[in-house]
């Protein structure tokens, strides 16, 4: 499957994370489905990485997303499901960069393992939905046309980068401050 695609993926999901957040406090079964959702999300940028050396992992990834799908019935990845054999047939054109890509996927993989253990150690609902919003943006500069979403906007990788510092208070920017120059 086109690696393009796997980032149209996340940004559903992150968007739809994004905006489900009610109150202060955690849900039953909330933190547990969100901790779960994020080692998802680690599980696809991890398939992006074995996708561009040339493994294909869309079975691996289906399987897994289909499991996440019976357990917690999250609606938003009803499209990917419906449109599995359009994503796996066709190829998405759209010119990336590589060194800005790799700082924009190496600035994710360390949000959302941040954000797992605000999830699972500190407990702290609010960090970790912070970390959602200073996310939400990141996967939008790493696609082209989506045929999951078409009201999707596409955006720069600057804009995608500057959107994450501004949401972060000045303690996160200076703890992440290695991936914005």
């Amino acid at each position: 499957m086109d690696v393009s695609y796997y980032y149209q993926i996340l940004d559903t999901g992150i968007l739809y994370e994004k905006g489900r957040k009610s109150g202060k406090r955690w849900w039953i079964g909330e933190r547990k489905r969100l901790s779960e959702e994020v080692l998802f999300w680690q599980s696809l940028l991890e398939f992006i990485l074995k996708e561009e050396n040339g493994i294909d992992c869309s079975e691996k990834f289906f399987e897994g997303l289909e499991k996440l799908c019976r357990k917690y019935k999250l609606p938003n990845y009803e499209r990917v499901l419906e449109k599995k054999d359009e994503l796996l047939n066709s190829n998405c054109l759209f010119e990336r960069k590589k060194d800005e890509e790799l700082k924009i996927y190496s600035l994710m993989k360390s949000l959302m393992l941040d954000m797992q253990k605000n999830i699972e150690i500190f407990k702290d609902k609010e960090r970790a939905y912070r970390i959602l919003t200073i996310l939400h943006n990141l996967p939008k500069a790493m696609h082209g046309c989506n045929i999951l979403n078409e009201r999707c906007t596409m955006i720069s990788y600057s804009d995608a980068l500057l959107y994450a510092q501004e949401c972060m208070d000045e303690k996160m920017r200076e703890e992440y401050s290695k991936y914005f120059d």
